[in-house]
């Protein structure tokens, strides 16, 4: 049987949820601790999962269930790529606090990256 491309959109928004909450749950664990800089880093990458989203649905929209399968990682890529240059930067000024959110937000964007290709 095979899978309709809802879904698969319902897996990849489920899997992003999960995701969002889990790194939700360890900026409070870390802002109870008194860890407020690596609770602040957590919160650009629970960001990403919303942003995400968000880029799959106008990738939806624009490119429809047929289109979304090619569309929506070089429309992500768009996005993420401005990031990629940032932490570039970052390390380029050896701005520790930056990098750190940088990488942060990287490492959601492999994941993201990563579960989309499973699922599509």
């Amino acid at each position: 049987m095979q899978t309709t491309t809802m879904e698969k959109t319902t897996l990849f928004f489920e899997f992003l949820d999960s995701q969002k909450a889990k790194t939700e749950a360890g900026i409070i664990s870390l802002a109870n601790d008194g860890r407020k800089d690596e609770s602040n880093i957590l919160k650009a990458k629970a960001n990403i999962y919303g942003i995400c989203k968000a880029v799959y649905n106008a990738a939806l929209k624009s490119n429809g269930e047929e289109g979304i399968a090619v569309a929506f990682l070089p429309a992500f890529e768009k996005i993420t790529s401005q990031w990629t240059k940032s932490l570039e930067a970052a390390k380029a000024h050896n701005d520790s606090h930056k990098v750190m959110i940088e990488e942060s937000k990287m490492a959601a964007v492999a994941e993201i990256v990563e579960k989309f290709q499973e699922i599509f």
